[in-house]
């Protein structure tokens, strides 16, 4: 998912991330967590809002953003819109691909988000209506440089509609509506559509509409028991354009190419909180019947406890990703993938404002879909068990979070044959003359673009001491060393990795609220990467590409002004 430049952060109220599986209550998309973007309500706004920043790279813009929001209750209704506009780099270094073609990324690698937001609320009614448009462009083509810089759309039309309705002061019941129509991927140059084009196999023109409908019942049995019950059912439709190349059709019931195709899904989920003398117990269950992949059955359970300043959770979940009409397309016979997912976590209180943590994690997934060679297909297993350490406080003068995680990847139990078919495995190796590949170096402790270690600060100091509204903001991320695909020879069956060096990413932030004494106006300045790291994307996987250069350091001011009334 391109996310880059992607969002108007003005317009967020808080960010939820929730540890864990989350299939059992939020359906296929959410196997490894949960992370829940809030906006703001109109109510929180109530007036006018306007904010815009801008970025410097070393040698190119890094960033140009502006936001318009408004919000405003009028009695029991509550209503909001925002426009969100603007254009980026996505860095001003220099791309070498494997093929050993080069290109500068600044104008070439581009990302320029439009977004409209509009939200009514009355009493326990909301609907909400999103358009996205995120334009972006690119030169790195699967397994090769390309000579031209190629537009690529992902555009998204999405209308929501709820209800709560309370039945008692016990019982909800909650109907939802919702309707979503996108163009993922979405390459149509014209100079890519002619079918003679040497770059037709690029072009994508497919629409995807899901009507989807779901009715929930909350309950508060008792004091020691709460539950939700729910249904869903969607159907999904996609129809390729007359421009896509026959070759990315969709398969009909003669094996032939179609230009239209159409899955449904139902699916039950039960979730259930239990409180006890002893414990807390949260249980869910989850049954996905999808019309053209196997059934998923997915447990969830949850036992938490306090022992006056110590807290213990145990978590034992399984959860499952739901297959895309594209993986199916590729692999007909492709399988959900299926997560197990155990937990340990113990905190303690230090004092009323400090606490730290310790959580031991393992986590397999079976079945995973994978990448490779044009196509999806399902790997037997991936693995990895760690450790994660936290350490939070918080005070007038401000707060700092520190994290410090830890992973090995496992491939117990797994033979050399399946091994070699890992897509995330770190290995060279040259394929002999029976074709068969001979490893020159094995790391089996880490997978492919992952860092084994990771330590991150985010911090936030209140200078209101000396300038009211004053504060800045530091945050830190340390990567150790990482391993990427260095070399790819397709006809010679040549894999080469190498380990790039540990990166340290600091970026410092001073806020300015209420500025010069006007009310509402915020102004600040930043720096990203004041180190100079030049952080490397690396994907995970081999596609026959070279490490993505991200940005250099990069100056950003912002300013926002609300108006309330």
């Amino acid at each position: 998912m391109p996310i880059a430049n992607r969002f108007p952060i003005d317009n967020i109220e808080r960010i939820e991330i929730i540890r864990g599986p989350g299939s059992s209550f939020y359906g296929g998309f959410a196997e490894l967590t949960v992370i829940n973007i809030i906006t703001r309500a109109p109510q929180d706004l109530n007036g006018i809002a306007v904010s815009g920043n801008f970025g410097q790279m070393q040698s190119a813009l890094g960033r140009m953003n502006g936001n318009l929001s408004f919000g405003k209750k009028f009695g029991n209704v509550a209503v909001g819109v925002s426009a969100f506009i603007g254009q980026a780099n996505t860095s001003d270094r220099t791309y070498t691909g494997l093929d050993g073609l080069s290109f500068a990324m600044a104008e070439n690698h581009t990302v320029m988000p439009f977004n409209i937001n509009a939200t009514v609320k009355a009493g326990d009614f909301q609907a909400r209506v999103l358009y996205d448009r995120y334009n972006t462009t690119m030169r790195n083509g699967i397994g090769t440089t390309l000579p031209q810089r190629f537009s690529t759309n992902f555009t998204s039309l999405i209308a929501d509609a709820r209800y709560d309705w309370k039945i008692s002061d016990k019982i909800t019941l909650s109907p939802r509506l919702n309707y979503t129509r996108q163009q993922p991927w979405n390459l149509a140059d014209s100079s890519a559509v002619n079918p003679a084009s040497p770059f037709n196999f690029l072009v994508i023109d497919k629409t995807v509409e899901r009507m989807f409908g779901s009715l929930a019942i909350s309950a508060d049995v008792s004091k020691s028991l709460f539950f939700t019950l729910g249904a869903e059912y969607y159907i999904d439709n996609g129809t390729a354009s007359e421009l896509d190349p026959v070759s990315s059709l969709w398969s009909d019931s003669l094996g032939e190419g179609s230009r239209t195709v159409q899955y449904n899904n139902f699916g039950v989920f039960l979730q259930s909180l239990i409180t006890t003398d002893i414990v807390n117990v949260n249980a869910g269950l989850r049954l996905d019947r999808h019309s053209a992949v196997p059934l998923a059955v997915v447990p969830w359970l949850g036992i938490t406890r306090t022992f006056g300043n110590f807290n213990f959770k145990a978590l034992f979940g399984q959860n499952f990703r739901a297959p895309s009409i594209e993986n199916i397309r590729l692999y007909p016979q492709i399988k959900p993938e299926l997560t197990t997912a155990l937990e340990i976590e113990l905190g303690y209180q230090l004092q009323y404002n400090m606490f730290i943590s310790a959580n031991l994690f393992d986590i397999s997934i079976r079945d995973a879909i994978i990448f490779g060679g044009g196509g999806y297909r399902n790997y037997e297993r991936t693995q990895t068990r760690g450790v994660e350490l936290e350490y939070f406080f918080k005070d007038a003068w401000g707060s700092i979070n520190v994290n410090y995680s830890f992973y090995l990847a496992s491939n117990d139990g797994l033979s050399d044959s399946v091994r070699a078919l890992n897509p995330y495995r770190v290995w060279s190796y040259r394929t002999d003359a029976s074709g068969k590949p001979t490893p020159t170096f094995v790391n089996d402790n880490v997978l492919l673009g992952f860092a084994p270690h990771k330590i991150t600060l985010n911090s936030s100091f209140n200078l209101s001491r000396w300038v009211d509204g004053l504060s800045i903001n530091p945050s830190f991320t340390y990567l150790s060393s990482r391993f990427a695909v260095s070399e790819v020879k397709l006809f010679e069956g040549v894999q080469t990795v190498k380990e790039t060096k540990p990166v340290a990413l600091l970026n410092v932030f001073v806020n300015y609220k209420n500025a010069f004494q006007l009310q509402g106006l915020d102004v600040g300045v930043g720096v990203y990467d004041a180190l100079g790291s030049n952080y490397d994307f690396i994907q995970p996987y081999n596609t026959g590409n070279a490490v993505l250069p991200g940005a250099s350091r990069e100056i950003v001011v912002k300013a926002a002004y609300r108006l309330r009334f």
